[in-house]
């Protein structure tokens, strides 16, 4: 199992390549995302238990969003200052 800022990491990065569409295949995108191909479909599914609809186009052999513009994903992560003590 994934730990929550490596999931983070590999959601933003599983994003930057459906909006650019050149995820490849099920073994080429995993390989590019340093993950196995049960995660990345591991990973599908639970995009999808959000509502976000995935599926593999053949003919650009590549992943897409069914629904692109109802997808946005942002990954903001600010360091709070410590208080004086």
């Amino acid at each position: 199992m994934m730990k929550v800022f490596e999931f983070v990491e590999v959601v933003a990065i599983f994003h930057q390549y459906v909006m650019r569409g050149n995820t490849g295949d099920a073994a080429t995108f995993a390989a590019k995302l340093g993950i196995s191909r049960s995660s990345l479909y591991n990973l599908i599914d639970e995009l999808g238990t959000y509502g976000i609809e995935i599926e593999y186009c053949r003919e650009r052999q590549t992943y897409r969003y069914l629904y692109p513009e109802l997808v946005e994903i942002t990954i903001s992560i600010c360091q709070h200052p410590q208080e004086n003590e």
